[in-house]
């Protein structure tokens, strides 16, 4: 399911070679929102224990891509996009912990 929603957002955000990859960084910023809405609702006991795994780890896993950031990281550095490649790492970084830092913010709030 993941896997399937990160491909379908993927198709809607192209990224055209060399440019500032913003498919994967919005699914990334956006898994980790959902991550830590979903971790402040689990440690309310608010979520099944099984539900861990399952959304966590395999939905959320799937739909977030560590590998396609450090591929399209290596491609910009290697097609001589330095400050791309800066601003990729930087907003995908604090985007990433910003995101997770108000999902659960809001999932303890909504509880």
């Amino acid at each position: 399911m993941g896997s399937a929603a990160r491909a379908g957002i993927g198709s809607w955000l192209p990224t055209p070679v060399g440019h500032f990859p913003i498919g994967v960084l919005v699914i990334n910023v956006a898994g980790s929102f959902i991550l830590g809405l979903f971790l402040a609702r689990r440690e309310l006991a608010i979520t099944s224990r099984w539900s861990l795994q399952f959304w966590a780890i395999g939905v959320l896993g799937s739909f977030t891509t560590f590998s396609a950031f450090s591929l399209d990281v290596f491609r910009l550095l290697t097609q001589g996009r330095p400050l791309t490649f800066a601003g990729y790492v930087a907003a995908s970084l604090v985007g990433g912990l910003l995101a997770a830092a108000m999902g659960q913010r809001v999932g303890r709030v909504i509880g």
